[in-house]
């Protein structure tokens, strides 16, 4: 069967896909979307949420644990990691009926199948016995957004056990004893955060210097520091020779050491879907293991555009939906007037505390050959964070020395990921670093940490004590 009818046709039904695909119905174009699963992808039912949902159940067992702190007395504070997955399921399963319906509801014809280019023209779509039945052809555009899946590594042999990727340890309804995290990115951090809260033993495994490489180094010092606190172990600059399953658990040989864990957590990336999806037969270029896009993203076949984690740039979902949304945008103007720029896109990490960064950081700003200048308040100074019993961290503004454009953002501390949408949308509408001074903040809020930082650019922070001169 054949339908050349579809103004837009996407492959990939995760946050890109879905959301572009909503999008331009709203504007009245007919759209395919296509993939073997329900909608809603790495994000809402491996990724995003079912890790939130955990986080959301380990800080509330962590406040009712340090109850006393806030003059609370819990007698009994405990949780099972069993009835968490159960909780965590039910909110996936909520959302996915939810993305469902909208997108029926939006007239968007979904395609239960795997979607494959069979030309630079054509989707083919293939069922689970590697049958086509269906073909979209000659629609306006086509969107690639298959996302990606973890990383794995020859030298620690994935066996969905003991030796497991993020999809499995998400499976898991006993609390491994002992669990070794080999990589210490953000998937890593958070896992290690959420599992040493529940009970386990953990020990982070990175080959870098700091935790979160690239990041701004002052967060990744002080997480480690917080981690030492959870008695979270840290090993930096350590490389992994081998990892082996054994009848008790799992054996990781380091260069001059051996651990033994009860089960190895493999969190060293994830790689793009780009197998078995046509691109030779599209003529699609790669750029090693993603897929080649412009900053319209656009590929190097007309007609033929890529978002998300497939096209190798940063691995969010909102980045996702964001580049669709150039897509789409381009597609209704009928011209290319929408583009990416990733340096007004935010970034979270849900560990205690939460890190949330945009922008640029020192380093990179270094690197560019920009001016900066910096300014940084801590929590530990702003009357809601000592309400609440969140005085850990500081927010970091960096701003052009010269114009006083903000150039980047940096919060670790209690409510990071919703305090970094303020300073995106300064970023954004670039706004310089005097102009948020003369913005009121609400007291007493957390973001007040925002105004004060912003006003240390000028030595002028009202709650810190001002040098002497001498």
């Amino acid at each position: 069967m054949s339908d050349s009818h579809y103004d837009l046709a996407i492959i990939g039904a995760g946050p890109g896909g879905y959301v572009s695909a909503i999008r331009a119905a709203h504007h009245g174009l007919r759209v395919a979307l296509v993939d073997p699963n329900p909608p809603g992808g790495v994000c809402l039912h491996t990724g995003c949420i079912p890790t939130k949902t955990m986080v959301a159940s380990v800080d509330l067992l962590r406040q009712a644990q340090q109850s006393s702190q806030w003059a609370v007395s819990i007698a009994q504070a405990e949780a099972q990691l069993a009835s968490i997955v159960e909780r965590r399921q039910k909110v996936v399963t909520k959302l996915a009926a939810g993305v469902q319906n909208l997108i029926d509801k939006n007239g968007v014809d979904y395609f239960s199948g795997r979607g494959r280019l069979k030309s630079p023209t054509e989707i083919e779509v293939i069922d689970g016995e590697d049958n086509v039945t269906q073909t979209l052809a000659n629609p306006r555009a086509i969107i690639l957004a298959t996302g990606s899946r973890p990383t794995e590594l020859p030298i620690a042999p994935h066996d969905g056990a003991r030796i497991l990727n993020s999809n499995d340890l998400l499976t898991l309804t006993d609390l491994p004893p002992r669990l070794l995290i080999l990589g210490g990115g953000y998937i890593g951090c958070e896992f290690a955060s959420i599992f040493a809260a529940l009970g386990s033993e953990v020990t982070v495994l990175e080959a870098e210097p700091r935790l979160l490489p690239g990041m701004d180094p002052d967060l990744c010092d002080f997480l480690r520091r917080g981690f030492k606190r959870q008695n979270i172990t840290v090993r930096l600059n350590e490389t992994v020779q081998t990892a082996s399953a054994t009848a008790e658990g799992v054996t990781v040989q380091l260069a001059n050491e051996t651990l033994e864990g009860t089960h190895l957590l493999i969190a060293v990336g994830r790689t793009p879907n780009t197998e078995d999806l046509g691109l030779d037969a599209a003529g699609v270029a790669l750029d090693g293991r993603a897929i080649s896009v412009n900053e319209f993203l656009q590929t190097n076949v007309s007609g033929i555009h890529a978002i998300g984690d497939v096209t190798g740039k940063m691995q969010l979902a909102h980045v996702a939906t964001a580049q669709g949304r150039v897509v789409v945008d381009n597609l209704i103007a009928n011209k290319n007037e929408a583009r990416m720029n990733y340096d007004e896109v935010p970034a979270a990490v849900f560990t205690h505390p939460e890190i949330a960064t945009i922008g640029l950081t020192e380093a990179e700003a270094e690197a560019r050959g920009i001016p900066i200048r910096m300014g940084r308040f801590p929590f530990a100074a702003i009357g809601k964070a000592l309400a609440q019993g969140e005085t850990d961290g500081f927010v970091k503004l960096i701003a052009h020395a010269e114009t006083g454009k903000l150039l980047g953002g940096h919060i670790l501390g209690g409510h990071a990921a919703e305090l970094i949408g303020q300073i995106t949308l300064a970023i954004k509408l670039n706004a310089t670093a005097e102009q948020l001074t003369e913005t009121i903040f609400a007291h007493p809020t957390l973001s007040e940490a925002i105004l004060e930082a912003a006003e240390s650019l000028f030595g002028q922070a009202t709650h810190l004590p001002k040098a002497r001169k001498r």
